[in-house]
């Protein structure tokens, strides 16, 4: 060893020493001592005694796949969504017909109470029942606290079951309310008009007796059927159009079906 590297070698030691001396008076120098942030990906942190690997074709590999197959293999894995149309509904020899003045033998002004009961004896008990307080404005309306919506009286009850059908009612105290109105949204052989009208119709069943509104919203739109009101579904062209539906009668769906007075939307869609 030369002279100069000697020194050198010196210097070095006398440099880590140095260095060893203002970390502390410990006696031990550790890198693992030292906090170090920690980090999480896909529920795999760095203290898990094993770590999931991804296995990756090497280069040579992956250039050998020509660019259009690749662009190819990744349009077939795209799948589209669907939302689904309620079928026709059939009817059954024990249905409980729909009409503008009620549901079956319930009609509209009876007993709020006694029409939940009597249907909960068909459809068992509701899946959501509410009771609302309205309040009137200066010119006689009564919308919900957050002006939402409008009802016609102080109190307003409304009784959803299973099958789709949510019945109202309305009152100006909380214990005398009676059947106001009701929804029809699912198709239901147990729920249908007497001529077999329901939500899952088309309007080529029923041309004669439905009254559409040709400009709707997007894809919907409303209309009448023996004063009753209606929601609609096109499954071909949107209802943007005043003067005509360009969608053929057989395309045209019935999603909702309602009568007498219920709750409406003060912020319509369109």
């Amino acid at each position: 060893m030369t002279a100069a590297r000697a020194s050198n070698v010196a210097l070095a030691t006398v440099m880590l020493a140095g260095l060893i001396a203002a970390c502390g008076s410990s006696g031990s120098f550790s890198i693992a001592e030292e906090s170090m942030p920690t980090t999480s990906l896909a529920s795999v942190s760095e203290s898990s005694p094993t770590t999931p690997t991804v296995s990756l074709p090497d280069a040579s590999e992956r250039n050998d796949t020509d660019t259009s197959q690749r662009v190819a293999e990744r349009s077939q894995a795209v799948t589209t969504t669907t939302v689904s149309v309620p079928p026709a509904p059939v009817a059954r020899e024990d249905a409980l017909y729909l009409s503008r003045f009620g549901v079956g033998s319930q009609r509209f002004g009876d007993d709020m109470s006694d029409v939940i009961s009597s249907l909960i004896d068909v459809f068992g008990l509701p899946q959501t029942d509410v009771m609302r307080r309205f309040r009137e404005t200066d010119d006689g309306a009564f919308i919900d606290r957050n002006a939402d919506y409008e009802f016609v009286d102080v109190f307003g009850r409304e009784t959803c079951f299973s099958v789709g059908l949510c019945i109202e009612g309305a009152g100006e105290t909380d214990d005398r309310v009676v059947f106001t109105g009701w929804t029809q949204r699912e198709s239901s052989g147990m729920l249908i008009t007497e001529s077999g009208l329901g939500a899952g119709s088309r309007w080529s069943a029923f041309a004669t007796d439905i009254d559409i509104e040709p400009l709707g919203c997007g894809m919907y739109s409303t209309g009448r059927y023996r004063n009753m009101r209606l929601e609609v579904r096109s499954l071909g062209e949107p209802f943007d159009d005043a003067e005509e539906i360009a969608t053929s009668a057989g395309d045209i769906v019935v999603i909702s079906v309602s009568a007498g007075d219920v709750r409406s939307s003060l912020h319509p869609a369109c």
